[in-house]
């Protein structure tokens, strides 16, 4: 029979021991790799990740802000449409910067409604135009009743 040593039994749970906590290491130390990969990436790749985005139509708005429910036409089209849609408010004061931004906006948005004329047909953009200015009219209508109510 073989002698059953008490030091090599605590060697051996220390060992043991050292392992189970360098596996409990293993997803943090991977977590923080991966982290450190993709937070380093060199700007040709975020470059190249900002040109497979798809297109969006960038509606940029200048002036002072309209009354709550002014928007509610488009927002409620937008969605029965299914576009890419995001307003862009810029205050009252047109600056060089936001000339230069519309005129980007513009461009992109070009591209966008050729891509719609595609998937939606050629007459898409008058066809939402009229539905917009029906839906304006019966929000303005409202907001109109609402702004007389609070003057009276």
């Amino acid at each position: 029979m073989e002698k059953f040593n008490i030091s090599t039994t605590s060697n051996y749970r220390k060992r043991l021991k050292t392992r189970v906590n360098f596996l409990k290491c293993i997803p943090a130390v991977l977590l923080t790799i991966t982290f450190a990969i993709t937070s380093c990436t060199p700007d040709g790749a975020k470059k190249a990740t900002q040109k497979t985005e798809p297109l969006c139509w960038k509606d940029i708005r200048v002036g002072e802000l309209p009354p709550e429910g002014a928007y509610d036409g488009i927002d409620s089209l937008v969605k029965k449409w299914n576009l890419c849609y995001e307003r862009i408010e810029t205050g009252c004061e047109v600056t060089d910067s936001i000339t230069q931004l519309q005129k980007q906006y513009d461009s992109s948005n070009t591209m966008y409604f050729k891509s719609l004329e595609k998937k939606l047909g050629k007459n898409w953009k008058k066809q939402f135009d009229h539905e917009l200015q029906i839906a304006d009219s019966i929000n303005w209508i409202k907001i109109n009743r609402e702004i007389d109510s609070l003057n009276q």
